[in-house]
């Protein structure tokens, strides 16, 4: 696999599960974010931004009051732009690997998050990343670079991709 490896699916296919999983046997190699679903009853209703350092923030809510917004959702740049980021940047830093959970429609309003994201995938940290899985003009030109792997995951194929990051992450 490439320097840097990228998770796409359909929602719910269990991206940011797996992440998880990887990540928890590798805490002093990683840095960077991950997004938690909070669920009320069956129905899924904000998204907390979680670093690795043990930050986080409601990052996007139903129903918040916020000028950004993504249908139910308002979303809180600040969360994204001053944990997220500032994690991402400590990653390159510290050169860890990179873990961005996730590089999706919410995170695209934020230009300075769009900006650090190429900057983890062009710097020579290793890149985990989940993206977005329908196209969008920044997703698809990161889906196109020559030195990232796309993987598809699906609950099928899950235990095989798992598997085959954690040695990816064992690789110096």
């Amino acid at each position: 696999m490439n320097k840097n490896v990228v998770l796409t699916g359909k929602p719910g296919c269990g991206k940011t599960t797996l992440i998880r999983e990887v990540c928890h046997c590798f805490p002093d190699k990683i840095g960077g974010f991950f997004t938690d679903e909070v669920r009320i009853g069956s129905q899924r209703d904000s998204f907390v931004l979680k670093t690795f350092d043990g930050q986080q923030g409601v990052f996007a809510k139903k129903g918040m009051a916020s000028p950004v917004k993504l249908n139910k959702y308002g979303i809180d740049l600040n969360v994204l732009e001053s944990l997220g980021i500032s994690a991402l940047r400590r990653a390159i830093r510290d050169e860890k690997i990179i873990v961005i959970d996730e590089i999706g429609s919410m995170e695209m309003f934020s230009k300075p998050f769009r900006s650090v994201v190429a900057d983890c995938l062009n710097s020579p940290c290793k890149v985990l990343a989940s993206i977005r899985y329908n196209s969008q003009p920044f997703t698809s030109e990161i889906k196109a670079m020559t030195d990232t792997t796309l993987l598809y995951l699906s609950r099928s194929n899950a235990a095989e991709i798992k598997k085959a990051i954690e040695q990816w992450l064992c690789i110096k």
